[in-house]
């Protein structure tokens, strides 16, 4: 979830509802170990409310349908509305499957999404900004198999089809001058591998993290465009003083022609925040982002943060000079005991201030 459900702020104040779970049951359990998995299923149906730069004010719903458990299974859609008048239904599964030994993880996404671009590479001005709208639809899915307690591996698979429309007339996107400028279908093949050893999945103080993927577009399997897509997520965590210290190292890279849409972004409220997501765009992408987290009082914590990175046309120094650099700080509420957090974040950049809500870490 990535969104600060606003009513569970009410909720909190009115009902305690924060000493037990995030998420409403639908009844007070009944002993009865014939269905002891009924029991502990949980649901959730309520708004929401969230702040970023590239929608402004935005609002919805969300509903789920989660089971508790070591891992726990849960089922989500969000409906979204923005300031931007950005539209977007999301579909995301994570589901454990043959006694866990399968996990089924990923998103179904369809959107009408009103957007801007500023061109390619790590230097485009303000000045160079031009909107258009994209309709699209995704599938992204994974399927990974557990082969030790903290590592699983498999297929993965992505389909983006879409189209653009209202371009800002002469610019590139209106004149055909950028890959994906006329919509089309993007169809990948891939691998996912995932290690898991963090000590809280919502607020983690210990342990590490560890995601790559790789993944081939080719017209084989209908895909418009051919080329290959890696990334990497590398995460830390460690004790330190009353608080904890979070470092995430993250790299992208596209190999051959990718249209403009699939092209890693640098910016957005999980990395590099500070700058606009899709601010700087290129066919390789890097970021390094360090936080310390420190509880304050009650239910309250509070965060500072910095990142740098950068995003270039290839793999090599240039990559290395002059790189994109962002601070900021953050106010942290826990929801619930297991440590869910809602986040409010303010950080700077050289293309100015921006601001965050979300629910749950960056990282």
């Amino acid at each position: 979830m990535q969104r600060v459900l606003l009513s569970l702020l009410f909720l909190s104040a009115v009902g305690g509802a924060l000493n037990g779970p995030l998420l409403g049951r639908a009844a007070d359990p009944v002993p009865d170990t014939s269905d002891a998995e009924e029991q502990t299923a949980d649901w959730l149906l309520l708004p929401f409310a969230s702040y970023a730069p590239s929608t402004k004010i935005a609002g919805g719903i969300v509903a789920g349908y989660y089971r508790p458990g070591q891992p726990s299974s849960n089922l989500q859609l969000t409906l979204t509305v923005t300031q931007r008048r950005q539209l977007t239904a999301r579909v995301e599964p994570e589901l454990y499957l043959s006694g866990e030994r399968w996990r089924v993880e990923g998103h179904l996404l369809g959107s009408k999404y009103p957007d801007v671009f500023y061109g390619i590479g790590g230097e485009t001005p303000a000045s160079a900004e031009e909107g258009y709208t994209a309709r699209y639809a995704i599938v992204d899915l994974a399927a990974q198999r557990r082969l030790r307690p903290k590592l699983r591996v498999g297929p993965r698979v992505f389909v983006r089809s879409g189209s653009i429309t209202d371009p800002d007339e002469g610019g590139r996107i209106d004149r055909g001058l950028v890959p994906g400028a006329e919509g089309g279908l993007n169809a990948g093949l891939g691998l996912s591998a995932l290690w898991d050893g963090r000590g809280s999945i919502y607020y983690p103080r210990t342990g590490t993290y560890a995601e790559a993927e790789a993944t081939w577009y080719s017209a084989a399997w209908g895909s418009d465009y051919t080329f290959g897509h890696l990334n990497t997520d590398l995460r830390g965590y460690r004790p330190v003083g009353l608080g904890a210290v979070a470092v995430q190292a993250y790299a992208e890279a596209t190999f051959g022609q990718a249209p403009f849409q699939l092209l890693p972004l640098l910016g957005g409220a999980d990395r590099m925040r500070g700058y606009r997501e899709g601010r700087f765009r290129d066919d390789v992408y890097w970021t390094i982002q360090a936080e310390y987290r420190v509880p304050l009082f009650w239910r309250l914590k509070g965060t500072v943060f910095a990142s740098v990175g950068e995003v270039g046309p290839r793999i090599g120094a240039d990559l290395l000079e002059g790189p994109e650099a962002a601070v900021g700080v953050g106010g942290r509420f826990r929801f619930t005991d297991d440590g869910v957090h809602g986040r409010l974040d303010a950080a700077y950049s050289r293309t100015g201030i921006e601001l965050y809500i979300a629910l749950g870490e960056a990282f």
